[in-house]
């Protein structure tokens, strides 16, 4: 069925996309065969990033999704009427209300988007049911399976109404111009579900929710317990690199990530003595290092010799082609610090709503700044030196991208410059982090030979 919004929703969905694909340049969608291009679909996520979750979902699905989201935000000024155009629905949750109807309505909101869902118009939600920082799925409520059993109920069952997980990971969602990997998990046909439950429909919906749960946490980077959290980032460059058969360098870090995550989980469960023990010993290094001001990422631990001096020279060539950098934040330099001011004040606590907010804050800040600069150039030279306006936007990427190799140059060049005549204490450091890396190397390749099938994706 085609997308019965508005042609203001249709507009606004194409530039809200676009916007997004110039902040997360690069989305890889595994295992893309698994989307249905037509019929009732129902689309469910993890929730890390606020209102552009919703976009991704848009974009991965190259559908006109429809979504639930908090009742709060369709009464902002703006903001609400841009989600009234895009057909969104608002739901009422408990801790946004506190009365009695908020239940009531919130069935309501459930039995709506089951209702699109029959008419084959694609939904989509979050079934945590908020939006968080954690590396770990929240409680799945039963929302989705809601949605679908009313779906279902209304077309009978003879056409198939699928629910399709996906895992949103990103790089460093807060990141402007970062990384960003969808997984497809396998679709549940929630016709033939509920079919084969008939009679018993609430135990069906309850085993429903915990089948989407696992699926959901088979194709996002889930930690089992949270106290790992920490140690996530340390092991991503502590562990080896193992080839997968579908081997997306733009994105592998990110999947190494999940990898990780998903072995930790194991160890835990299968032997968690040994899982503690490995904890120990990175805390332990990650502690050495820290005192010393050194990350366990630097190039000080992995490179000694000439392959060291090579690496910082091929780094400092990349950095001495500063002046176009220098240019670029220059003329950039107004709107950063207002996007920088200004957009923190809107941010709820943690990264949540980072990237939203520099987004919707920074497009119409860089937008007036960049007619201020033609037409100022227009007025003092002519319209054809009033054109280079043109290029600042590429000036400017080029710039953000040139800084952050420049800072992890400098970095590098202080960790080395701390430790250049200390050669027994940065030895001792690099046989530990050898010594560690083998003992992870050891437990990677147990978890490979046990779950091959991981590593397809």
């Amino acid at each position: 069925m085609s997308d019965q919004t508005s042609f203001l929703g249709r507009l606004l969905r194409k530039i809200v996309r676009r916007l997004i694909r110039l902040y997360y340049p690069v989305i890889h969608i595994s295992n893309p065969h698994r989307l249905p291009d037509k019929g009732a679909t129902l689309y469910i996520a993890n929730h890390s990033n606020s209102l552009i979750d919703p976009v991704i979902i848009g974009i991965t699905s190259n559908r006109p999704v429809r979504f639930l989201a908090k009742a709060p935000l369709f009464k902002t000024p703006v903001l609400g009427r841009v989600m009234k155009a895009i057909g969104m629905i608002p739901a009422y949750r408990g801790q946004d209300d506190k009365s009695s109807s908020s239940v009531r309505r919130n069935v309501e909101s459930l039995n709506v988007a089951g209702e699109n869902l029959a008419k084959g118009l694609p939904m989509g939600i979050f079934p945590e049911g908020k939006s968080h920082d954690l590396v770990h799925m929240e409680q799945v409520k039963t929302g989705a399976a809601r949605i679908a059993q009313r779906a279902v109920e209304l077309t009978d069952g003879v056409a198939p109404v699928w629910i399709v997980p996906l895992g949103l990971n990103f790089e460093d969602k807060s990141r402007f111009r970062s990384r960003l990997w969808v997984s497809v998990a396998e679709p549940v046909d929630a016709a033939v579900w509920f079919k084969e439950h008939k009679g018993n429909e609430k135990q069906a919906m309850r085993e429903l929710t915990n089948i989407l749960d696992e699926r959901l946490k088979s194709v996002m980077v889930h930690l089992d317990d949270a106290r790992w959290e920490p140690l996530l980032n340390d092991l991503e460059w502590l562990a080896p690199a193992y080839k997968y058969k579908e081997k997306i360098a733009i994105v592998s870090r990110v999947q190494r990530r999940k990898s990780i995550a998903d072995a930790i989980n194991y160890f835990e469960s299968k032997d968690p003595l040994r899982a503690e023990s490995i904890t120990n010993k990175v805390a332990a290094h990650q502690k050495a290092l820290e005192q010393l001001g050194v990350r366990i990422k630097s190039p000080l631990l992995k490179y000694s010799g000439i392959a060291l001096a090579f690496h910082q020279i091929l780094k400092i060539l990349r950095v001495l082609l500063g002046l176009p950098a220098i240019i670029g934040s220059l003329l950039h330099l107004i709107p950063f610090l207002l996007v920088r001011i200004i957009s923190p004040k809107f941010q709820l606590p943690g990264k949540a709503t980072v990237s939203f907010y520099r987004l919707i804050i920074g497009l119409p800040f860089y937008s007036c700044w960049y007619v201020t600069v033609w037409l100022l150039l227009n007025h003092y030279y002519d319209y054809k030196i009033a054109m280079v306006v043109v290029l600042m936007p590429f000036l400017g990427i080029y710039s953000f991208h040139y800084w952050l190799n420049a800072a992890e140059v400098f970095r590098s060049l202080r960790e080395e410059t701390k430790l250049i005549f200390n050669a027994k204490r940065l030895n001792k450091l690099r046989d530990e982090n050898r010594e560690i890396k083998k003992e992870i190397q050891k437990l990677g390749d147990e978890y490979r030979e046990t779950f091959p099938e991981k590593f397809t994706l």
